[in-house]
């Protein structure tokens, strides 16, 4: 009885011979496909954040840390420098920019964002802005292919429009080129548009044109609507 009784344990184990244990197997491919899976859509922390959020507003940081998954997988940086920096380190992660709370001049910011989104690798740039504020919001649209958001979006919205992120089309685009944006940033240093026409080695009427491109781009009626604008900017 005993010895039938420590041959049915020994035969749990695999085997009757003494000492032999269970040997390690592979657990077939559906099972590892099953627990692939189920992997892949558990709502957990992962180590490559999904947003890249730059902001110098505590309340804001604090807000989209406290949001459900994915939004509280969040990497927060106080100047943009550094964001651009983690973005190469994570490509995945969504770069979203907070233009209320940013340390260096409008221009600045704008022209790094540009050569994130406009050049290769074509990083989606998320910029937050204000329901209010329409005057950035129009200088920010025409400014490069931006996904502005309202900083008063609730979590369900931001996360949804985080969620798509389309890459720059070449036809029909209504950002500036360019061309118009190295004219812009000269009209906001103080020159004249002979002085620009100089500097830029191009001929006046040239100019003229690209500056009413210009105008037309951010929905305008004439050259001088265009000058008021940039003089409300000039603050940021």
């Amino acid at each position: 009885m005993r010895i039938s009784v420590r041959r049915y344990r020994r035969r749990r184990t695999g085997s009757d011979s003494i000492g032999f244990a269970q040997t390690h197997f592979n657990a077939p491919f559906f099972d590892r496909l099953v627990y692939l899976s189920q992997s892949i859509n558990q709502h957990r922390k992962t180590d490559a954040p999904w947003i890249v959020l730059v902001t110098g507003d505590h309340y804001l940081r604090i807000g989209l840390q406290a949001s459900p998954s994915p939004l509280n997988h969040c990497s927060h940086f106080d100047t943009l420098a550094p964001a651009l920096s983690a973005v190469q380190q994570w490509p995945s992660a969504r770069l979203v920019v907070d233009m209320a709370c940013q340390s260096q001049s409008l221009t600045e910011t704008l022209d790094s964002l540009r050569r994130q989104r406009l050049y290769p690798p074509y990083t989606p740039v998320n910029v937050l802005i204000r329901a209010d504020d329409y005057d950035l919001r129009l200088f920010c649209k025409a400014a490069g292919p931006f996904n502005v958001i309202e900083r008063q979006s609730s979590a369900a919205l931001l996360q949804q429009m985080l969620s798509h992120n389309s890459h720059p089309v070449a036809a029909g685009r209504e950002w500036f080129t360019r061309e118009e944006w190295a004219i812009l940033r000269l009209v906001l240093s103080g020159e004249s548009l002979r002085n620009i026409a100089r500097l830029r080695d191009r001929p006046y009427s040239c100019v003229v044109y690209r500056v009413g491109r210009i105008v037309d781009k951010l929905g305008l009626h004439h050259r001088q609507a265009l000058l008021h604008l940039l003089n409300r900017l000039s603050d940021y």
